[in-house]
């Protein structure tokens, strides 16, 4: 009876524990990362197309390389996503009967000599867009 009275709140607190955890986005950030490696290794027809093609991004493949020329750093790793989801937030969204990933995800990148971020929105479902990138200030 007394183990059953210790496990009780320690199962509660793992529980509050995990609940708290932030979810990693790993769709977003593949995203990302195979967007960099196609520009990195001179797909610009294919990192093009994984773009929304706006005015953030490009509209033709030329004004993409141009804006991909001047935005995009050296290799860098993620630094952090945003927004901030929790497991916790993510459960409750499925039980209220809601999308359970966020529509839109900003990964940050962090390296030498700058940052850039890049905005994946959610297209369809299953597939990402890259709506906006571009290096800005530490």
């Amino acid at each position: 009876m007394a183990v059953l009275a210790l496990a009780a709140p320690t199962r509660a607190g793992w529980l509050w524990w995990l609940a708290h955890q932030p979810h990693t986005p790993s769709g977003a950030i593949a995203e990302a990362h195979a967007f960099v490696r196609d520009v990195e290794q001179g797909r610009f027809a294919a990192a093009h197309a994984r773009t929304a093609r706006n005015a953030a991004t490009g509209t033709t493949l030329e004004q993409f390389q141009a804006h991909a020329a001047h935005q995009l750093c050296p290799p860098a790793q993620v630094g952090y996503t945003l927004p901030f989801q929790s497991h916790g937030n993510r459960l409750r969204r499925w039980l209220a009967g809601r999308e359970v990933d966020e529509p839109q995800v900003t990964v940050e990148f962090q390296g030498s000599p700058c940052l850039f971020s890049i905005t994946v929105r959610q297209a369809e479902p299953g597939q990402r867009r890259i709506v906006r990138f571009a290096s800005h200030a530490g």
